[in-house]
């Protein structure tokens, strides 16, 4: 969502400026009055909607201005019915629901001298159902950023979007303010310079880098294959533009010593597609879906004001890929999917670099003949009662 490229004439102003594919009917869900400045959402496979609001923006400095949001639509029909605030954090960059926990990423302050300390990925927890977390967080990695620039500069290049691959590990984009000794719950220390992407169990423990190498990812997208993709915005001798990446555990992808001059020493990214911002991404993976919107990744672009797909198609170790433009959204934020098909959109609406009160939205996309399924309780399910995806 960084300041890297303005790309002039793709900011839509309200009424909701988001274009509808005809395969799809997309609906406002909630608008700033309860989820100004929306940096990042997720929703929990029975349809809980959690949105990050960060009133600081990627440049601001001043606390207090950040919160969680859980959004519900109780009698499934596509409205907003009960809303709580679920935590205040600042500088809300990731959140995964995961039965009754929510873990997020957010930037710590100083209670005393009001400053950027570094940022943190926690876990609340929410056992008795009101929409509040039950009490305080519960640390999993600190000193997840690097606290110099967070005060010189502001969120705007440290560690961002999170999310849980189907081998259980979280998944963690670093942007390229990196980190000086950061700490697990078992007391592992890591230091990273620069950006990629690092993982950690549930529990905070084993984390370890993934790969390196990148400018400032925000979201990764993981098919069940454990294929890992990203839109991913960089500097390194060919402007401010977005390559579309297939990454490989280990992989060195070279910013911003080898790009240019050492490219037999990287792994490529898939395409450039020229200038942008990349936010979050999904790779969409859901029987209800229309066969032509399916199995793809798909992947926010702030600068652009679009949601794109990529269409993957496996090429020896990797992919190549066909990109088209899918879905408008004014300066679009994030995506995630519940466990019926419902695909919510969060968009930024020219709420700037410090982030404002009165604008952002969500919206809700679901196919044209889609009707809800509840998402079963799979603790009680048996072996033989698995859905199969």
């Amino acid at each position: 969502m960084g300041p890297d490229i303005f790309l002039g004439g793709l900011f839509f102003p309200q009424p909701l400026a988001f274009e509808n594919p005809p395969e799809l009917t997309i609906t406002q869900f909630a608008g700033p009055d309860l989820v100004p400045s929306p940096a990042c959402l997720a929703v929990a496979p029975t349809g809980e909607v959690y949105v990050g609001v960060d009133m600081i923006g990627s440049l601001g400095k001043t606390p207090g201005k950040g919160r969680i949001v859980k959004l519900v639509d109780s009698d499934n029909d596509g409205k907003l019915d009960k809303h709580t605030n679920f935590v205040d954090v600042d500088n809300p960059r990731g959140i995964i629901v995961s039965g009754t926990k929510v873990f997020v990423l957010h930037t710590t302050f100083s209670k005393e001298t009001k400053l950027a300390t570094g940022m943190d990925l926690v876990v609340f927890e929410d056992k008795n159902g009101d929409g509040i977390a039950d009490g305080p967080e519960q640390p999993l990695i600190q000193n997840f950023s690097n606290t110099k620039y967070l005060q010189e500069r502001g969120t705007d290049h440290a560690t961002n979007g999170i999310r849980m691959g189907i081998d259980g590990w979280i998944y963690v984009s670093v942007g390229d303010f990196g980190f000086y000794n950061a700490v697990d719950r078992s007391g592992k220390k890591m230091t990273m310079l620069g950006g990629g992407i690092v993982r950690v169990r549930p529990d905070g423990t084993e984390m370890e880098v993934f790969i390196h190498g990148t400018r400032n990812v925000y979201d990764v997208a993981i098919d069940p294959f454990m294929n890992v993709f990203t839109r991913e915005n960089t500097n390194d001798g060919g402007g401010w533009n977005i390559r579309f990446s297939h990454y490989v555990q280990s992989g060195e992808y070279g910013y911003p010593l080898l790009f240019q001059h050492f490219t037999d020493e990287i792994l490529p990214a898939l395409v450039d597609v020229g200038g942008g911002s990349g936010t979050g991404n999904l790779f969409m993976d859901e029987p209800n879906w229309p066969a032509k919107f399916n199995k793809v990744p798909m992947m926010a672009d702030w600068g652009r004001s679009m949601l794109y797909i990529h269409r993957v198609t496996p090429d020896g170790p990797t992919f190549t890929q066909k990109d088209e433009e899918f879905i408008k959204l004014a300066q679009i934020t994030d995506l995630d999917v519940d466990g019926s098909g419902r695909l919510y959109l969060s968009a930024w609406d020219g709420a700037g670099y410090n982030g404002s009160p009165s604008k952002g939205y969500v919206v809700r996309a679901v196919p044209t003949d889609w009707k809800y399924q509840a998402f079963p309780n799979v603790e009680k399910l048996s072996e033989k009662n698995w859905p199969i995806c």
